[in-house]
């Protein structure tokens, strides 16, 4: 560095574009703003404010998802943290890490706990709401002392960076200008994954031993392989053994779904024919970076049984009824892969089993009438194309896209565990940033609810203001259809505003002839017009596109109705074991 001091408002930015981030979500507020003046010191980061600070939490989780790397989050004290905390939860909830930087009031206002605006009463501590966040991070600072400041926020950033969770860091107004030692930044941050050694040596031996005596292996990989850096290797892993292979609803797109190995997404019961049956009968089922919650494992009806299960997560490793505790699966999967390619005839890879590949099912051959949700999902499917990103939210959408053939090296967003509505809106932001700091091809296509929609929509405008071209399909089914399902399906609780005209949508928020950003929408109601839509939408280049697709209100996916079936058989059943007494923290009042 030129300069022995920095800033510590530089610093910390610095360090924040050394993991590869060109760009920090949130929105700007009277005590963030001396902070948000220090991201100019640094080229290679750029604002992008958005239109609230829960929206800018959903966009850098989906920037991490896509990105790989934690996404750099900005917001004010009290307001602006609390604001973003739904957000902030989902990314814990489902390891897509950020680093969350919150201004706050200064060390003299702390102090004297004035009762400035953003607190709430006389006498006040101004760290208060640093609790409030305790659940959803991994670990935090609170910027205070001169001494400590640079080696906290590396600290903080190396937590995030590995564990891909949230990160919390306090700034109060006053240390913006506190000067570190700029020399530090000479060091790059170690973000490496370590395990001890000796135990990793067992596991990594005994998963070998297990793959060299099986008859019939399969990999199913989940979604957190990719959370932590896993992606392509568990494709190489596919690769060089040619075992048949197996995704899930939050991983869909891991493994291409062209791949001659590859065998359907696994959903317990609720999947299709012949994949349950498929992954429940193999004597070594190779689970890599499993997320086990409901809406993952078919409403817990996922049936693999300990004796067959290699269990390979970033907590803990499981090698049939042996847990290995604090074991990080990412070494120990990068060492298997290096392995079995050193000497492929000892394990007896590539597999030669004979399978026949599983072929998903068409649900409906319709080429006339309504749309309905059996062609619909299937159809958007074969409007994908390679390298495209695409985005389901919660309802309909997230459960009608697992039946989607997806092509080649598609990636994909949704939110099945946390599932709160409206993220994907904020998170297609987040995705469009990666997309363009990675420089990845294809198109980011949203798939939304009007319901949903509604939430979040003001983010629209920042795709057409920072010049983001997505495809949006508005999925117009007349309320909260995935509500109506699950309960009251004529109450009016689970009805929306059909007020809105999604045609008019994209040129209220920007997209018109004299701001020069082109739009295109349509509004389908049959299988002739979407047919058309989808023929037409192919041909639009620069231009954001929004399809609103039409279906009537009580028609729901398959997996949906499969699911809530299982959900209520089990509901019965822990109904049996209820009891009175309140679980953990819980007391009556």
């Amino acid at each position: 560095m030129a300069s022995s001091k920095i800033s510590m408002g530089e610093y910390l930015w610095r360090r924040i574009a050394s993991l590869g981030i060109e760009h920090a979500f949130g929105v700007p507020g009277d005590f963030n703003l001396t902070l948000l003046d220090e991201i100019y010191k640094v080229p290679e980061l750029s604002w992008l404010g958005t239109c609230n600070e829960l929206n800018g939490a959903y966009a850098a989780d989906g920037y991490a998802r896509i990105a790989g790397r934690p996404a750099a989050l900005l917001t004010t004290y009290g307001v602006g943290e609390l604001s973003a905390m739904n957000g902030v939860a989902g990314a814990y909830a489902e390891q897509a890490g950020m680093i969350h930087l919150v201004g706050m009031t200064s060390r003299p206002q702390q102090t004297m706990k004035a009762l400035i605006h953003h607190t709430m009463e006389p006498g006040m501590d101004h760290s208060i709401y640093i609790g409030m966040s305790e659940p959803v991070r991994k670990t935090h600072t609170f910027l205070w002392d001169d001494a400590i400041m640079a080696e906290e926020i590396d600290r903080v950033i190396i937590a995030g960076v590995k564990s891909r969770l949230p990160v919390f860091i306090y700034i109060p107004m006053d240390v913006v200008q506190v000067q570190l030692d700029a020399s530090r930044l000479e060091t790059p941050l170690d973000t490496t994954i370590e395990n001890d050694r000796a135990v990793e040596n067992k596991v990594v031996q005994s998963i070998l031993e297990a793959i060299k005596s099986a008859k019939n292996p399969v990999v199913l990989a989940d979604v957190l392989t990719t959370r932590h850096g896993g992606r392509e290797l568990a494709r190489e892993l596919v690769e060089i053994t040619n075992y048949q292979s197996f995704s899930t609803p939050l991983s869909k797109g891991i493994i291409d779904e062209d791949h001659p190995s590859y065998g359907g997404l696994y959903n317990g019961s609720v999947s299709f024919p012949g994949v349950a049956e498929a992954v429940e009968s193999s004597d070594l089922v190779l689970n890599l970076g499993p997320l086990l919650s409901d809406s993952n494992t078919g409403g817990f009806s996922r049936a693999v049984k300990d004796e067959n299960l290699i269990f390979l997560g970033h907590a803990y490793c499981q090698i049939r009824e042996k847990t290995y505790e604090n074991i990080h699966f990412l070494p120990v999967l990068k060492r298997i892969v290096e392995e079995l390619k050193k000497e492929p005839k000892i394990y007896n890879i590539p597999s030669t089993h004979s399978k026949d590949k599983i072929q998903p099912p068409v649900l409906s051959s319709i080429t006339s009438g309504k749309i309905v949700q059996s062609y619909c999902w299937q159809r958007l499917g074969k409007f994908l194309q390679p390298n495209d990103i695409v985005l389901a939210e919660s309802g309909t959408a997230q459960f009608g896209m697992p039946d989607a053939t997806f092509p080649k090296n598609t990636r994909y967003i949704t939110q099945i565990f946390w599932s709160s509505i409206g993220y994907t809106v904020g998170a297609t932001l987040g995705a469009l940033v990666a997309q363009k700091e990675l420089k990845l091809p294809g198109r980011v296509v949203l798939i939304v609810g009007e319901g949903s929609l509604q939430m979040t929509v003001q983010e629209l405008g920042s795709y057409i203001r920072f010049g983001f071209h997505p495809i949006i399909f508005v999925i117009n089914n007349n309320g909260y259809s995935i509500e109506r399902a699950i309960n009251g399906p004529t109450q009016r609780y689970n009805e929306v505003s059909m007020l809105w005209d999604h045609q008019k949508m994209l040129e209220l928020f920007g997209a018109r002839e004299e701001t020069g950003r082109k739009s295109k929408s349509w509004k389908v109601e049959s299988v002739e017009e979407m047919e058309k839509a989808l023929g037409e939408m192919r041909k639009e280049e620069g231009t954001i596109n929004l399809c609103e697709i039409v279906m009537e209100e009580f028609d729901y996916p398959w997996r949906l109705n499969a699911q809530l079936v299982v959900g209520r058989a089990k509901a019965k059943v822990l109904a049996g074991s209820f009891s009175a007494k309140p679980p953990g923290v819980l007391k009556p009042n």
